[in-house]
């Protein structure tokens, strides 16, 4: 009989289809169960690391909020309560700010993502 492969482990295919559909606390479950009876494989002693290594984090810095993104913001969504028209509101907030029309919908985005927060 072929010997199989160094990656493949019986007791991992529960844990590995659990992971696959989303039920991670079932498989964090199995791991424990496994780990706990002393007779975990080396694959599932890998998976169960995997869980509990915190993500890496991007390299680089994050990146930096528009610039003047809360008062752009909060023009921009006086204007249209005001009922001004989307590119009316927009060309507005850019010509009092002083930007582009990229940059006063990147704020706003970011107004809104703050207030949804």
């Amino acid at each position: 009989m072929a010997k199989l492969p160094e990656g493949f482990s019986v007791q991992a295919i529960p844990i590995r289809s659990a992971l696959a559909e989303g039920r991670t606390e079932d498989a964090k479950t199995e791991i424990v169960r496994l780990l706990l009876a002393g007779t975990a494989d080396k694959v599932v002693q890998r998976l169960a690391a995997e869980m509990i290594r915190p993500p890496k984090r991007g390299r680089g810095r994050r990146p930096a909020l528009t610039r003047h993104w809360h008062e752009i913001g909060e023009k921009y969504h006086q204007l249209r309560e005001a009922g001004v028209k989307y590119e009316d509101a927009l060309r507005i907030a850019s010509e009092k700010f002083g930007y582009s029309e990229t940059h006063v919908r990147n704020a706003i985005a970011d107004y809104d993502e703050g207030r949804s927060v």
